[in-house]
């Protein structure tokens, strides 16, 4: 028969489990070049590889199902290469391991593109393979010829931490451990290794072998830790500080961060803010002072007071900390004091090791006066361990930060107070107001283990969902990509399937428009999770923007809408939910059918389903 095709398959079997069938029961040798790559993914500790299929890979594929049966690596089988990646990208968030994906060669590594560069962003530890060639010419069909590039690393270099192109198979699986290693190595980034078709159909040739993925050669380096002097000095600000400022960024990811954080807090009497769209501390803790700044003229002036009264802040792993501080004209209402000198900077973070040549991602050169360069909660713990050596001698700044707990504790029973009357004011709003969509759903799932895998940042409301700790929420796309949240999701909802937790999501209707197929990956894999659609039906931040520029040039901002509103018709989310496998009613449009709605969905993922609920929300 050689490699004609037997279409005597049904189209569409029988779906009870993607279990390989007439395999031995022991694993057989290595015959090919794609076993061995199959192995080494297991080996690496990949539970999952996410991928959309390709010609360009079908030999790791085949070896994937019938050599490594399917397990460790199990496949995980998605629409699109975008979404693939993404949702390595939220898996890696969910459980502080690296993941996989892999991509059809050229056209599938130029969809996967906007994802690599995500995650990139988020510095999460994705490694990339993408099958490649054959670059020998004679061993290319017409297709080949389409698909294959002389370098094809070159599309994502820029996007990537370290890529390369292999021509051989030992060299391939030495490169693949050693693009973990870089990936999972701080600061962590993305990796990508091309993978020739011939060198994964091709017979064993002599004398290869698989890395031993347990040296410590391929291990992640160890954190980096700050030079003593650099300590001494961010500590020495600290204590001396009138009004020390603590923002906590992306160790918001690592449960073990709230412990930490909290004693440093504590200790200095400081006031602590989530530097942007992350979690580290409780919600409830007296001196968090959490506000959604912008989202009403109070909360806009009392950041302005905030930032006017800190005279020091202290930077924890914040990805751009000149938006942090409200250097940015207009933003967060601090420019002036910024401008000004009158607050001392604090950044600990490894951010000058991520410098790129071609984009702007991190910012400006940032205003930073102390520069304390570490792995941040390894950087943070050094930092306590200083300040508890320095408090036993009970020095004058233990009483000062006292009694700055002590005010600062008023200071959040007052912001609280005055968000929840902000709420209040439009609770019965139509369409829905997003602080009481957001305070529904929390009363629904607050008494569930449960992990938030996304908020619509712009759209989030402070002093309403109360967050415990760090590790409970998974941030955006990062890179700023719509389009992420479908299968970024979906990535943190399988590693919370497996950890026991209640997975809930709330995107934007946009940003669910460019991958809902990802719902179909969930529902096909068991993986239950509560989306809930902030739907506006509008491009809403755009449109606000359109609003902004109509008052200044004096134009009328009426017809902000065109061009950026999804009417005429309004897509009907609810049925391609359904039509992927999902559970979803009819659009919630009335406030008081929220409860009600959201206590039904949840009853369907606790049942281990995928749900979605339609809200149709105001623009702010």
């Amino acid at each position: 028969m050689g490699d004609e095709i037997n279409n005597n398959y049904p189209a569409a079997p029988d779906f009870i489990s993607e279990t390989p069938v007439n395999l031995p029961a022991n694993q057989p040798q290595a015959e090919y070049g794609s076993d061995l790559i199959a192995e080494l993914i297991g080996a690496l500790g990949h539970e999952y590889i996410f991928l959309t299929p390709g010609s360009s890979f079908r030999g790791v594929h085949d070896s994937l199902v019938n050599h490594t049966k399917n397990h460790k690596p199990q496949i995980i089988l998605v629409a699109h290469e975008e979404i693939a990646v993404a949702m390595a990208q939220g898996y890696c968030k969910a459980t502080g391991k690296p993941a996989m994906a892999f991509l059809h060669n050229l056209v599938g590594v130029q969809h996967a593109t906007m994802a690599i560069y995500n995650a990139m962003a988020d510095r999460m530890p994705v490694v990339v393979l993408g099958g490649s060639g054959p670059a020998d010419p004679a061993q290319r069909r017409k297709t080949d010829w389409i698909h294959s590039a002389n370098t094809q690393c070159d599309i994502v270099k820029d996007v990537t931490k370290w890529t390369d192109e292999p021509i051989t198979l030992q060299g391939c699986l030495d490169s693949i451990a050693r693009a973990q290693r870089i990936a999972t190595s701080s600061p962590c980034s993305p990796t990508y290794v091309s993978v020739d078709v011939l060198v994964q159909e091709s017979n064993l040739p002599e004398g290869v072998s698989l890395p031993d993925v347990k040296k410590p050669r391929y291990l992640p380096a160890p954190p980096v830790a700050a030079p003593r002097e650099s300590i001494s000095s961010a500590v020495e600000a600290l204590i001396n500080a009138e009004w020390p400022l603590i923002l906590g960024g992306r160790v918001g990811y690592d449960k073990a961060t709230t412990p930490v954080m909290t004693e440093l807090v504590e200790i200095l009497g400081a006031a602590y803010q989530d530097g942007h769209d992350i979690i580290c501390m409780p919600s409830n803790h007296p001196q968090n002072l959490n506000a959604s700044f912008g989202r009403t003229k109070a909360e806009g002036e009392y950041k302005k007071m905030l930032m006017a009264k800190t005279d020091v802040v202290l930077c924890v792993d914040c990805l751009d900390i000149s938006n942090n501080i409200g250097a940015y004209e207009g933003a967060r209402g601090a420019g002036e004091e910024v401008a000004a000198g009158k607050m001392t900077v604090i950044d600990l973070s490894m951010n000058d090791f991520t410098i790129q040549h071609w984009t702007h991602l991190g910012g400006p050169l940032h205003p930073v006066d102390i520069q304390v360069q570490a792995d941040g909660l390894y950087g943070l713990k050094q930092i306590n361990a200083e300040i508890r050596r320095r408090a036993k001698e009970k020095p004058p700044w233990l009483a000062k930060a006292k009694d700055r707990r002590a005010e600062i504790a008023n200071m959040h029973d007052k912001l609280r107070l005055s968000q929840l009357e902000a709420m209040k004011l439009k609770w019965d709003q139509v369409p829905i107001y997003l602080p009481r969509m957001t305070a529904e759903l929390f009363n629904v799932v607050k008494e569930k283990d449960w992990l938030l895998a996304a908020r619509n940042y712009r759209a989030w409301y402070d002093g309403i969902w109360e967050f415990d700790s760090a590790g409970q929420f998974m941030s955006n796309s990062i890179g700023g990509g719509i389009g992420y949240g479908p299968g970024g999701i979906i990535g943190s909802a399988l590693a919370g399937r497996d950890q026991g937790k209640f997975t809930v999501a709330i995107i934007g209707d946009g940003d669910f428009t460019m991958g809902p197929a990802a719902i179909w990956t969930a529902v096909h894999y068991k993986i239950p999770i509560m989306i809930v659609l902030h739907n506006n039906t509008s491009f809403g931040n755009d449109e606000e923007h359109q609003i902004t520029l109509a008052y200044r040039r004096g134009r009328p901002a009426e017809n902000a809408w065109i061009g950026q509103r999804m009417v005429g018709p309004e897509p009907d989310y609810c049925t391609i939910a359904r039509g992927y496998g999902a559970w979803a009613e009819e659009p919630v449009r009335d406030p008081e059918e929220l409860a009600a709605a959201f206590k039904k969905a949840a009853d369907v993922v606790e049942m281990g389903g995928v749900a979605l609920v339609d809200v149709h929300t105001s623009l702010n």
